[in-house]
């Protein structure tokens, strides 16, 4: 004899059975969408390293590219002061035909916008915390030289009437004399900045592939003027890998 059930038992039964299909189609439907998100977001989050990564290279370029024509800059620096100091009144050659400037040196962004990104994200101090580490100090760094730079841009202004007239008093010549000094400074300062930076670069295991670098050195306006000319050239040292805690 087969027992039947109640009629209402019956009922919440099959209640019970479609409840528990409706949930498992609820929490099937939220794992695919956070799969979906959660894939989406690695992908953002590779995309915005990416971009990080090809700023750093840049920075990492740049920085080499300071220590290889600080020597450069610097020699003409001290052959602009020696004709000032001489109260010569032979006019200052041009570095270009289409402008006045008397001095080359190297002019670059040290953009950060790739790292400003990451970092409003909090992406790469969740995916990569040690390179983050050592880019926060580099970044750091990369800001102080864009002032740098920037400051600079006002004395090459400067002395580059040096180019079209000489200084007709005793004081304008001193004043001039000093804004040397002053770039004497600053080039020392980025020089400086920039072995410290690619420690850092170095650090985070970032470091542009030489054949990279070696390509973009050899096209800098920089380097082609100062070996045209016959003026010094540094060479870089090895970076070397500290963390920076």
């Amino acid at each position: 004899m087969r027992l039947r059930l109640p009629q209402k038992f019956e009922v919440w039964r099959r209640f019970a059975s479609e409840i528990a299909i409706i949930v498992i189609g609820v929490l099937i439907a939220l794992y695919a969408q956070q799969f979906v998100e959660d894939r989406g977001d690695r992908a953002r989050a590779d995309s915005a390293i990416a971009a990080l990564r090809h700023e750093v290279a840049q920075i990492d370029f740049y920085a080499n590219e300071t220590e290889i024509t600080a020597p450069c800059v610097l020699a003409q620096i001290e052959a602009i002061q020696r004709k000032l100091a001489s109260g010569e009144r032979g006019l200052l050659p041009r570095y270009s035909d289409t402008t006045s400037f008397v001095l080359r040196m190297p002019h670059r962004p040290w953009a950060d916008t790739a790292w400003q990104s990451v970092s409003a994200s909090d992406t790469l101090r969740r995916l990569e915390p040690t390179i983050d580490l050592n880019l926060s100090s580099m970044y750091g760094q990369a800001t102080d030289q864009a002032e740098r730079v920037m400051r600079s841009d006002g004395w090459v202004d400067d002395l580059g009437v040096l180019a079209v007239m000489m200084p007709s008093g005793e004081s304008e010549r001193i004043r001039l004399i000093g804004v040397t000094e002053h770039l004497r400074g600053i080039v020392q300062s980025i020089d400086l900045s920039a072995g410290q930076m690619r420690d850092s670069i170095a650090a985070a295991g970032l470091l542009a592939s030489k054949s990279w670098l070696d390509k973009e050195l050899s096209e800098s306006g920089t380097v082609k003027f100062c070996r045209a000319h016959a003026l010094p050239l540094g060479k870089l040292r090895p970076a070397v890998a500290a963390n920076a805690d």
